[in-house]
């Protein structure tokens, strides 16, 4: 359907599709110059796109003052498909189920025991009561987004090393998910996979340089006695990309207030971290210490915003607060830095969600959406 050559290279079908995410109601003149794309080059991978059905024409606009043809509004499909996000915790998982325009159509929690051997099977298992409970009255099943803690290889499907999922030792994913699921599917960061939800969704101006800053907060006995139950990670996205880094390790937190090596992200012990959901002063210096690591982080990289997400937002605290007054401390110029700092507003959704703008980007851009 979409060659590869000349004008007609799948890139500008993802940037077309992105676009009319982005900014429904668009007419094809609009998505040329929006892209700088040549209209004929808009026109045919346009109609290639309503032919697949990912798109569909949703009403005729106004013509000029100087007349003309009236333009013609394009648009998602929804029904074209959906998306399966999930994150998977120590001992929970959270899923949700999206459209291609990023409205969650379901959630679902529930209770699993992860072992480096289960993760497949935990993301079938899923998948499986996805579809049984849908019956496909949601759409058909595109593909699979999997966020975890951790440092994850997602170009090869690999969890390198996971503190949460208590893996100390690289586990190969790729094979066994093309065996085990009949979709696509990918496995990232969780942290990562909140930047990628902000890329693919976000219903702005593309964002291009910005700071996802996932704070979650485990309660059960293992987690809190392991590292405290706390666990922060960043998502880098520079010039509209995530930012993995050299080694693929860009985003892991510790606290620069700590000293020596150690287990837990911050300058207080376990036993003081444990008890941050019940005592409101440990809280306070906790969320102040976050505070000034990230003020460095930001003004040293000149985000132009800042997302924080996952458990902080029902700690009843005001973060972006904290935060722009540890900024302004940072900042040693005269002229106010202007920085949007906001929770992301899904709460314990962020990485499920986040995981699948991941997917959605890839079915994209690595020509995975059935058609293309």
């Amino acid at each position: 359907m979409f060659r590869k050559d000349g004008d007609t290279k799948l890139s500008s079908a993802a940037r077309i599709l992105r676009s009319i995410w982005k900014h429904p109601k668009s007419s094809r003149i609009a998505i040329a110059e929006r892209l700088n794309l040549d209209k004929s080059t808009v026109t045919n991978q346009v109609n290639a796109l309503l032919e697949l059905g990912i798109i569909e024409e949703i009403e005729e606009g106004e013509s000029s003052s100087r007349g003309g043809r009236k333009p013609i509004y394009l648009g998602i499909r929804k029904s074209y498909g959906r998306i399966l996000g999930i994150e998977i915790q120590s001992r929970a998982y959270v899923a949700v189920e999206v459209d291609l325009a990023g409205n969650i159509l379901s959630e679902r929690r529930g209770k699993v025991i992860t072992t480096p051997e289960s993760i497949v099977d935990i993301v079938a298992a899923i998948v499986a009561e996805s579809e049984a409970s849908t019956g496909g009255s949601l759409g058909p099943l595109l593909g699979v987004g999997v966020g975890t803690g951790g440092l994850i290889d997602q170009k090869r499907n690999r969890i390198r090393y996971s503190v949460p999922l208590d893996i100390y030792e690289p586990v190969e994913l790729a094979a066994a998910f093309s065996e085990r699921i009949p979709y696509p599917c990918f496995i990232e960061n969780d942290a990562n996979c909140c930047a990628w939800g902000e890329l693919a969704f976000a219903r702005s101006d593309d964002p291009r340089n910005f700071l996802f800053a996932l704070v979650e907060y485990r309660r059960d006995n293992e987690a809190l006695s392991e590292y405290g139950g706390i666990g922060v990670g960043f998502g880098i996205v520079l010039g509209g990309k995530v930012y993995p880094g050299s080694h693929g390790n860009a985003g892991e937190f510790r606290s620069a207030f700590c000293d020596g090596r150690g287990e837990v992200q911050f300058s207080q012990g376990k036993d003081e971290l444990s008890r941050l959901s019940q005592d409101p002063a440990i809280l306070a210096r906790v969320a102040d210490e976050l505070a000034r690591n990230m003020a460095l982080l930001i003004n040293t990289m000149d985000f132009e915003s800042v997302y924080v997400g996952g458990d902080i937002e029902e700690f009843g605290i005001d973060f972006p607060s904290i935060l722009r007054r540890r900024l302004e401390e940072n900042w040693m110029y005269p002229f106010p830095k202007n920085i949007a700092i906001r929770y992301s507003s899904l709460g314990g959704k962020a990485v499920a969600y986040g995981a699948a703008g991941l997917l959605l980007d890839k079915l994209a851009s690595e020509s995975l959406l059935p058609g293309l």
